[in-house]
């Protein structure tokens, strides 16, 4: 642990405002979590199926990752492989720069905070907002996730507030969460129609079928896939399953556990 994260760290748990924010947070996303699963032996019953399947696509990894290509080719759909970040994130500046493309807006992706995308791109001239809502509160105040789900869980609703008015002046300020949500909907809707290119995660590639399974509860996933003309998914492998009938109980158990 470097002396920095040291500093950051205590910074954060002295600072009484955050730690009331992810209080609030935590308990009620757990509580909501619990009130999904009330049959804990459903519950077991689906981690022990979920763990099967996901044991069985890392058995055959080598086989499937061969396979999903050439199912994604028969559905039009261009794989591109990439062993380090680097690679990947020139890859994906090479699709921008192949359709002429100067901004781009992402769905929610964990991989490219992982890679560093967004700092990549804007260093070599290129937009990337995010469009989720969480997503686009932190990159607003030059932030990074602080929770995979919920990436904006530390801050409440009047930080949030003085950020937009900072941001934003023409817009009214406003504490009311469902104004607030309203005046990111109207900034984002204006980029998704400019930009050329959208990017998503993906949280399952099936093999059987070149099928990428995307979950998302705010339509942004579906605006960054459809509106802009070129779709980039990006994903590690370790999201490949063998079936399209290994996915619904996947889904079961990962949409009910989002519960943010």
């Amino acid at each position: 642990m470097t002396t920095e994260f040291r500093i950051r760290v205590e910074d954060a748990l002295q600072n009484e405002e955050v730690r009331a924010n992810f209080r609030r947070a935590m308990d009620g996303l757990m509580t909501r979590r619990l009130d999904q699963f009330p049959d804990e032996a459903e519950l077991q019953r689906l981690r022990t199926q979920a763990e099967a399947i996901r044991s069985n696509s890392l058995l055959n990894l080598p086989q499937l990752l061969e396979q999903l290509e050439q199912s994604l080719s028969a559905n039009g759909i261009k794989l591109h492989w990439a062993e380090t970040t680097e690679e990947a994130n020139q890859l994906i500046l090479q699709i921008m720069q192949d359709h002429q493309a100067t901004s781009m807006i992402k769905g929610k992706s964990m991989v490219s905070e992982e890679m560093g995308l967004n700092h990549f791109m804007e260093e070599r001239g290129i937009e990337c907002l995010e469009s989720d809502l969480g997503e686009f509160i932190i990159q607003q105040d030059g932030e990074t996730p602080s929770h995979i789900i919920m990436p904006a869980i530390h801050k409440n609703k009047r930080q949030i507030a003085k950020l937009f008015q900072e941001k934003f002046p023409d817009i009214p300020y406003t504490e009311d969460v469902d104004e607030l949500t309203q005046t990111a909907r109207t900034i984002l809707r204006e980029k998704f129609a400019q930009a050329k290119v959208g990017l998503s995660g993906v949280n399952f590639a099936v093999a059987e079928t070149g099928t990428l399974c995307l979950v998302e509860n705010e339509g942004n996933g579906r605006m960054s896939t459809t509106v802009p003309p070129v779709h980039i998914a990006i994903t590690g492998i370790e999201k490949v399953v063998d079936k399209l009938s290994h996915v619904p109980p996947l889904l079961s158990i990962l949409t009910r556990s989002a519960t943010g």
